[in-house]
């Protein structure tokens, strides 16, 4: 019997991600999504693995409206105005949607099955609230993505989210569903100040580093984060995800300006190679969410984890 052909990996991808400039000076720019699609397109050439590189859309309203109210959506897609950037921006506002669109394509691919591995680096946009913008986040895309895939096609959800800053949005905008686990390995005491307590009640697990209360630990290294991505792994294997979904912040790297974290590059890899072993057979969504080291480690980072959780 011959085997079934492996499927490609989905890269969403537009060049005008680059566009993605709030001001000179923001610590967020977006050619980082540029350099990390030619990066990981080089890496999967070199690792024989293969990507099918497709276009984002404009996430639709009422899809947007799952998760975000009326009056927000309005404020940022009609008058194109946000707390996260100065005066009137359609430039920015248009590029916010095609970042959330860019996650539901992503999504769509895995629920039919034309991939098992699928990424999105200006993905897991994990700040942002019902009603409001906050860290940079505009748009709920992982909190959306997850509600589509439990609201509208019954799967359960895992979301594991290693960026260095609590996944406040994602948790508050997914907590009332018993098929979306949120589990958030993150810098204790750094924006947005969120993020001690579990509630596994709700299926909320929070693991903060730099310590000794809650359930995190004193350690801010390597091997901190891969003890919390095995508490993960250990919680998610119980409730039994049709899907995971990663947001691998790459600002837990120890040069990054926004933590104090000290994750190697290889810890990413190590991160992924856990993942695939504990779930072999699961499709995984990546997105990039944070990392301000647009033309060094923020792109090797997102490359590195991304070639090796599509390896199989």
């Amino acid at each position: 019997m011959n085997e079934a052909p492996i499927k490609p990996v989905i890269l969403v991808h537009s060049d005008d991600y680059a566009n993605w400039v709030f001001d000179k000076n923001h610590p967020t720019q977006g050619r980082r999504f540029i350099n990390a699609r030619n990066s990981f397109l080089e890496d999967a050439q070199s690792a024989e693995i293969r990507v099918r590189e497709v276009l984002p859309k404009p996430a639709s309203r009422t899809d947007l409206e799952l998760v975000h109210s009326s009056a927000y959506l309005k404020e940022v897609l009609d008058e194109n105005t946000c707390n996260e950037w100065e005066g009137n921006r359609p430039d920015l506002a248009h590029l916010a949607n095609l970042f959330a669109g860019g996650t539901m394509v992503a999504l769509e691919h895995l629920l039919q099955d034309e991939a098992q591995i699928a990424i999105h680096f200006p993905g897991a946009k994990h700040h942002a609230q019902y009603d409001r913008s906050s860290g940079f986040c505009v748009f709920a895309d992982f909190a959306l993505a997850a509600q589509i895939a439990s609201k509208r096609h019954g799967k359960r959800v895992a979301i594991l989210d290693i960026d260095a800053h609590h996944g406040d949005g994602t948790e508050n905008l997914t907590q009332d569903s018993d098929l979306i686990l949120t589990y958030s390995i993150h810098e204790y005491g750094i924006f947005p100040g969120t993020g001690l307590e579990s509630f596994p009640e709700d299926f909320v697990f929070n693991y903060p580093l730099g310590t000794s209360e809650g359930s995190g630990e004193l350690s801010r290294d390597d091997a901190a984060l891969l003890r919390g991505v095995e508490k993960f792994n250990s919680i998610a294997s119980e409730f039994e995800p049709d899907l995971i979904f990663v947001a691998c912040g790459a600002d837990g790297h120890k040069e990054d300006p926004l933590s104090s974290l000290k994750f190697s590059v290889d810890v990413y890899r190590e991160v992924a190679i856990k993942l695939k072993s504990s779930f072999p057979n699961t499709p995984f969504l990546v997105g990039g969410a944070g990392g301000y080291l647009p033309d060094t480690r923020t792109p090797e980072v997102w490359s590195a984890f991304a070639t090796t959780i599509s390896q199989r």
